[in-house]
């Protein structure tokens, strides 16, 4: 019996090294280290329309703690671009992961000129190496997303109306509508300085021209649409929120 449970014994550990030194137990190997991959990623647009240039894409897989993600920056980091509704694919790769059959979170950073910036978080588990995984993300016009942060100021500024200038609910309503458009502007400031410093770094001097010359008017009309937003503080957005812009438009 003895005999038969070391030949048993010897046998599984026979195979199980078989697993390991060929291509035979993928499915084994992969969920023992950790491999994620491929992910084909798709961009759609929110209003169907296909932009001239591309989306830049920036994924990014981090470590997460507790009920929060760490920030660590842990590997998966790749830079792709890609036209809307034509799929990317992003590789197969092993993750240092601390359990190695958990799902690992992975985000989706992605950018355009014409396009509110967004980070997609999506969760991946164990895959074989032929099964890719398909997921798609649908993008905001920045002008709908601008619009969005413009009503946030609507309900404040018809509340004002309501009420006399030396009220207390007069004074709550003009400090949210001040709050509310200071937050318009720095979303436009924020946006030109992320393409500015992350886009187009990424693309060829002759593909940046390009990028400049159509969206540098628009950005400035943008910039310029909302000249009370330039403050940085309540204090500070208060004293200067009817005054005409102090920061130049810096451009592209």
């Amino acid at each position: 019996m003895k005999d038969y449970k070391r030949k048993t014994a010897l046998q599984f550990y026979c195979v199980l090294l078989a697993c390991f030194l060929t291509t035979s137990c993928t499915t084994v190997f992969d969920k023992a280290h950790g491999y994620r991959g491929p992910i084909v990623v798709t961009i759609e647009t929110e209003d169907g329309s296909v932009p001239e240039f591309p989306f830049l894409i920036e994924s990014v897989y981090t470590e997460s703690c507790g009920h929060s993600s760490c920030g660590i920056d842990s590997g998966y980091r790749y830079f792709k671009t890609t036209h809307a509704n034509e799929p990317i694919t992003f590789p197969r790769e092993r993750l240092d992961l601390l359990q190695p059959n958990a799902y690992a979170t992975i985000l989706f950073k992605v950018t355009h000129p014409n396009y509110h910036y967004n980070v997609f978080t999506r969760g991946f588990g164990p895959t074989d190496a032929d099964d890719p995984t398909h997921i798609t993300f649908t993008v905001k016009p920045f002008t709908e997303q601008m619009k969005k942060v413009a009503g946030w100021a609507t309900g404040p500024k018809q509340d004002m109306q309501n009420f006399t200038p030396d009220s207390r609910e007069y004074k709550k309503a003009d400090i949210l509508y001040r709050q509310a458009r200071f937050n318009l502007g720095d979303m436009i400031t924020r946006h030109i300085t992320v393409i500015k410093t992350m886009y187009l770094p990424h693309f060829s001097k002759r593909m940046q021209q390009r990028v400049i010359e159509k969206y540098q008017p628009i950005f400035r009309a943008w910039y310029y649409g909302v000249p009370e937003t330039d403050c940085w503080s309540m204090v500070k957005c208060r004293k200067q929120i009817l005054k005409p812009r102090e920061a130049e438009y810096e451009g592209l």
